[in-house]
Parts: C-alpha cells; sequence; structure tokens
C-alpha cells in the first residue's frame, strides 16, 4: 500500500513538471511603436549636447520602466525644420507617412524655428542677423506672424492626426521654451525680457490650441524652463549657450512629457 502510494506520488510529480515543461512560453509583448517628427530640439545632436541621452529616448525609457512594455524609437527630427518642412516631409516621404501610420506614440517637435525672432520673413524685423532689435517688435506684429501661420499648424497636426484615424495613439507635441535670456554673454534689458515673455505667452498659446483642437496633449517645456511667469533665465537648462537643452534640460523635458501620463495606451 505504501509503495502504491508512493508510485503514484512519484508518477505525479514528473507528470506535473512534464505538463509544466510543456506549457507555451508567455507570448511577448509587441513592442509600442514612438515615432517623432519635427526639428532639432527632439534630434538629440551630439553636437548641441555631447554626450547626452535625448529626452526622447529617456521618456522611452520610462515607459517601459512604467509599464513594463518595450518601446521602438522612429526620429524623423531634422536640422532646421520648420513647419514648411515638416509639411513637405509629410507630403513628399512615404515612409513618414508609414510610420506614422503605424505609430502608437507619435511626439510632434515643431514650435522653435517658426517664431517670429527665428525668421527672416516675418512681419517685426524682417532679414535681420544674429543680434535681436526687440524694439521693432510688438503684439500687432506677433499677432499677425501668429495668425498668418497658424493654418499651417493646422494643416500639420490635423494631417498627423488623420493618420492613425480614431485608432488608440497617443499624441504629444510641446511649445517653445525662451532660450535669449538665457546666453551668455547676451545681455537682456529688464523691458525686453518682459516683452519676450510676452510674445512667447502669445505664440505658445496658438502652438497648444491648435494642437489640442486636434487630439495633441501639449507638453508645457515653456514654463517648466522659464518659470510661471516665463521669465526666468535658465542657463543650466541651455546646452553651451546655444538654443538646444543640455543634459538637465533634456531631463527637465522627459519628465514634463512622462507627466502628460499615457492616456489609451494604459487602460
Amino acid at each position: 500500500m505504501k509503495r502504491s502510494i508512493v508510485l503514484v506520488f512519484v508518477v505525479s510529480f514528473f507528470l506535473i513538471a512534464w505538463l509544466g515543461g510543456c506549457a507555451p512560453a508567455p507570448t511577448p509583448l509587441v513592442p509600442w511603436s514612438l515615432v517623432v517628427i519635427g526639428d532639432s530640439i527632439a534630434l538629440n545632436n551630439p553636437l548641441h549636447c555631447y554626450g547626452c541621452t535625448g529626452f526622447v529616448t529617456r521618456y522611452a525609457n520610462s515607459i517601459t520602466e512604467t509599464t513594463g512594455h518595450p518601446v521602438d524609437v522612429q526620429n524623423f527630427a531634422r536640422m532646421n525644420s520648420n513647419i514648411d518642412g515638416l509639411i513637405y516631409d509629410l507630403e513628399t516621404y512615404e515612409s513618414r507617412r508609414d510610420a506614422l501610420s503605424n505609430a502608437d506614440i507619435i511626439i510632434v517637435g515643431i514650435a522653435n524655428n517658426d517664431t517670429a525672432w527665428n525668421r527672416d520673413d516675418d512681419p517685426c524685423d524682417g532679414p535681420g542677423g544674429d543680434e535681436m532689435e526687440w524694439s521693432k517688435y510688438n503684439a500687432a506684429c506677433i499677432a499677425e506672424w501668429t495668425e498668418f501661420l497658424r493654418p499651417r499648424f493646422e494643416d500639420a497636426f490635423a494631417s498627423i492626426a488623420a493618420l492613425r484615424a480614431g485608432k488608440p495613439t497617443l499624441l504629444l507635441t510641446f511649445n517653445a521654451y525662451n532660450f535669449w535670456n538665457s546666453q551668455p554673454g547676451v545681455e537682456v534689458l529688464p523691458d525686453e525680457m518682459v516683452k519676450e515673455g510676452d510674445l512667447l505667452d502669445d505664440w505658445n498659446t496658438m502652438i497648444c490650441q491648435v494642437a489640442e483642437e486636434n487630439g495633441f496633449a501639449c507638453a508645457d517645456i515653456y514654463h517648466a524652463f522659464n518659470g510661471a511667469d516665463g521669465l526666468i533665465p535658465a542657463p543650466d537648462l541651455i546646452a553651451n549657450g546655444n538654443i538646444h537643452p543640455s543634459d538637465k534640460g533634456i531631463e527637465v523635458i522627459a519628465g514634463v512629457l512622462s507627466d502628460l501620463g499615457l492616456g489609451s495606451l494604459v487602460p
């Protein structure tokens, strides 16, 4: 009797072990696709911040750390791109449209290079050099320029959202921060600083309004860098005295994006 019990136990043990070994392995998670399009702020060119890990990579890593879900990144951001360049890319390159059509997460970074002070066809100071002539800037010319470009931004955001056609997608963009008051050797007078803040307020309001009307969440990098009034210099967040974020600034951007949550990607 005891021998039978032992035999049953041994057979049961090996049967359970065998069934466990034959059980199918868990199906690996299909990575979420994160696609970036826009200008060099999102590019992480080593010429701008040598040895830095870009905020796109940090953001993707934070998603995986939070959810356990892998993320594949395709970064189509490019140097000196503006809203016209972004629309050209969408209309010209099928690879861009295909990537966006299959993306679970899309980041559009296109707020910086179209500001009046970064263009030579604006109604404020027109063609100019590196020196800002703030006396030529006022609310009227900024409003004119902002409204002139609004339809272009509407077209871009609407076209990108339409490529996903109602599929669960995390659509993100971010506004422009103030780098003029953070560059070494550049003196910004108090009245000029206030004017910068007022003009950037108007510009960023348009960017975020248009984005949100098309289903995008707009990350407020501007106030994360420059404080509640948009006037605080942030030299430690700017790399090497240029307009691009430093390693610390990159960390701030990644954090602001992460704070927006994952929406419909995570029930």
